[in-house]
């Protein structure tokens, strides 16, 4: 029944009290404890009240069923209070016959009661009322098909708002907590219908027992806490907690422990211990002043249009136009707003990403780094820029070109507007440099007096001084250092070309008034030129001149004979004149003129010498004729034919040589000469020399 007023009792001296004065004092007290339950409070579980199975004893896959002690408090301010753990009777579930999850309710009830006296009472009076109420409770099965009665405020029933926040017709306001202190409270106080969930149980009908959950949580499954209503929640000195009574064994972030539903707006810092989630929410970074001064800064997660995938977005103002709106990543303490300095990355709101400073890299495992013109997911791309260990690779479909100014066009090989092509490698691997005669490649930056050009059907290499091929090695920046390889050929500054192995023409080899010199392996003539030369001594008069020696006193000739295991001589001519036996040419085997022979005996061959260490000596080196019968004269030429060292050689030096005219004579055909050697090595080898015997009658 509605009443526009609150009435206590008011006691005065002498005043006569009756039962109804002491009903209204109770239910004063009773109603002021319902609304500040309901006020200040929400309805629901305060404290305990859990379900709790216990396994039979001797009766294995089977539980009894007791809710704990705890507090309740009911949507009209009821309270129902466990002191003890209460079992839940298994009677209560005798009308399902089945195996299967049921609803377990509780709920507010009240039972009179009478005491001793109230029966002398009744003797005495006649009055049969109870002098004892019980405030208790009922357990209820099942799915409910009625949460509860209505709410009356004023006499009228309360309502949800609509949707804009306003009262459905007038009603009072019904709140989503459905908690409503100023509510006029069910008359009697025990009619009122507001169960209140418990969890759920399994039981099994078919044996009249229960059984335990599948899941732990379909014990807690439908409960509804108590809370709290207010404007603030103030504490002293920091102290202010907000925890579960019993924390998880795990810690406090091992499950769900509190919601807030609306806007919070937060004064001081936020420190959190553990992860943050937004459920499809964003993050908005607002200017001092609360506003986003017409560019909006955001982070959100954005659903695909197509398929299940999802975006994590950021933000940068509305559109193209913002152009001061920038996603930026820097270093540096405050101000780094202000310090251009310390930016890293900039994505811009025009859909451009600049790098001001630092690097863009790539680490860890080889792989194509980036890709250009995907065609689509997960196909590769045949465009795009990557590494293979220590190589770096750019990849196209087709051609790779290179411009100079423009700006970009869609269409292959269109440099854009004012722009020009100066570089194409094809998909055949071909390198093109357009259509204009110029040197393409510099290899100095401050000119062009080295690299390689084009002139018309002419192509050209440049160079300062020098020209080279090498094969092998590495770079080396001294001029003419192979790098640790071998050096094929080189081309000097005086345009004198150097051929390290041999010389192969199929056609002809023409020297323009230049001679054709025979050096040693060290390049030099060692005193003495060996050349071949064109000579005009007068008109129709040519000669071709081989010169052996600067001189007609040396030891030089030109020497023609077979060569098989070692060099045999049978002509040479010396440039010794008639200085030394009188002789120019000797011929060691047989000479013939106009059928005749000429009577020169020439013997080569190889002596095994075999000496070793730092020394010198004697070899005598004796040589036999057959086809002179008496040796009248001799000369001999020696030559190191093997030497070796066992380490690496320091100033070493080896020689054998003969003197003219020291030789011996026996038998007249039997000829000794006395051959010195020498060795200025320790641990130098001196294995064998050769020898050429000139020998006349």
């Amino acid at each position: 029944m509605s009443k526009d007023s609150i009435e206590r009792m008011n006691y005065f001296q002498f005043q006569q009290v009756g039962a109804e004065d002491f009903r209204l004092e109770q239910q004063y007290h009773r109603d002021a404890r319902a609304r500040h339950d309901l006020g200040p409070h929400t309805w629901g579980i305060v404290q305990g009240c859990e379900i709790v199975e216990t396994p039979r004893e001797g009766d294995d896959g089977f539980v009894d069923i007791k809710v704990q002690p705890g507090l309740i408090v009911d949507g009209f301010g009821r309270r129902i209070t466990l002191l003890d753990p209460v079992a839940v009777p298994p009677e209560l579930f005798a009308v399902f016959n089945s195996e299967r999850l049921l609803e377990l309710w509780i709920h507010y009830d009240e039972n009179a009661r009478r005491d001793v006296d109230d029966v002398r009472t009744t003797i005495c009076i006649g009055d049969t009322a109870y002098s004892r109420v019980v405030e208790t409770y009922r357990f209820i099965v099942g799915t409910l098909t009625t949460e509860h009665d209505p709410l009356i405020v004023g006499g009228l029933e309360a309502k949800p708002a609509l949707a804009d926040g306003s009262p459905d017709g007038g009603a009072p306001v019904l709140p989503w907590d459905k908690s409503l202190p100023a509510q006029d409270f069910p008359d009697p106080r025990s009619s009122g219908f507001w169960p209140i969930r418990l969890g759920s149980v399994r039981w099994d009908g078919t044996v009249g027992k229960f059984r335990p959950v599948v899941f732990p949580v379909d014990l807690t499954t439908g409960r509804v806490n108590a809370g709290f209503i207010g404007g603030s929640l103030l504490s002293d000195h920091g102290t202010l907690r907000v925890a579960p009574r019993t924390p998880h064994l795990s810690g406090p972030d091992a499950e769900d422990f509190a919601t807030v539903e609306g806007r919070v707006t937060i004064e001081g810092r936020v420190i959190g211990k553990a992860d943050a989630y937004l459920h499809g929410g964003m993050l908005s970074f607002q200017s001092v002043g609360g506003s986003d001064e017409t560019v909006p800064l955001t982070l959100r997660r954005v659903p695909d249009a197509v398929g299940s995938g999802a975006d994590l977005r950021a933000q940068i103002g509305e559109d193209d136009a913002a152009l001061n709106a920038r996603l930026t990543v820097g270093t540096g303490l405050e101000p780094y707003d202000t310090d251009p300095a310390a930016i890293v990355v900039s994505m811009r709101a025009d859909g451009m990403v600049d790098i001001p400073n630092g690097r863009l890299r790539f680490t860890d495992s080889a792989r194509q780094a980036i890709d250009l013109g995907v065609p689509s997911d997960p196909e590769p791309s045949q465009k795009g820029i990557g590494w293979q260990g220590p190589s770096f690779y750019s990849r196209t479909g087709n051609s790779f070109y290179w411009y100079h100014r423009g700006a970009h066009e869609p269409g292959v090989g269109d440099p854009g507007t004012d722009g020009e092509q100066l570089m194409r490698l094809t998909s055949q691997g071909a390198l093109e440099f357009g259509q204009d005669y110029r040197q393409v490649l510099n290899f100095e930056m401050s000119g062009q007096e080295s690299g390689i050009g084009v002139q018309n059907n002419t192509l050209y290499a440049r160079s300062r001084r020098n020209f080279a091929w090498y094969r092998g090695g590495g770079h080396d920046d001294g001029a003419l250092s192979n790098g640790g390889g071998a050096t094929a050929m080189t081309l000097d500054n005086a345009s004198r070309l150097t051929v390290e192995g041999g010389v192969r023409s199929r056609g002809r080899i023409e020297t323009h008034g230049q001679r054709v010199a025979f050096l040693d392996t060290n390049g030099n003539e060692d005193g003495d030129p060996l050349e071949i030369y064109r000579h005009r001594s007068g008109n129709e008069a040519h000669h071709l001149r081989v010169r052996i020696g600067n001189d007609s006193g040396g030891l030089d000739r030109f020497v023609v004979g077979p060569e098989a295991a070692g060099f045999t001589e049978q002509f040479w001519v010396d440039n010794q004149g008639d200085g030394f036996f009188g002789r120019d040419v000797e011929v060691t085997g047989g000479l013939t003129s106009r059928g005749q022979d000429v009577l020169v005996d020439v013997i080569t061959g190889e002596v095994n010498l075999n000496e070793s260490g730092a020394g010198s000596g004697i070899h005598s080196l004796e040589v036999v004729t057959s086809r002179i019968t008496n040796v009248g004269s001799a000369q001999l030429m020696v030559g190191l034919s093997d030497i070796s060292n066992a380490g690496p050689a320091i100033n070493a030096r080896w020689r054998v040589h003969y003197t003219n005219g020291t030789h011996s004579v026996s038998n007249g055909n039997r000829v000794t000469f006395p051959v010195h050697w020498r060795i200025e090595d320790s641990d130098g080898r001196l294995n064998r020399f050769s020898y050429v015997a000139v020998l006349m009658p």
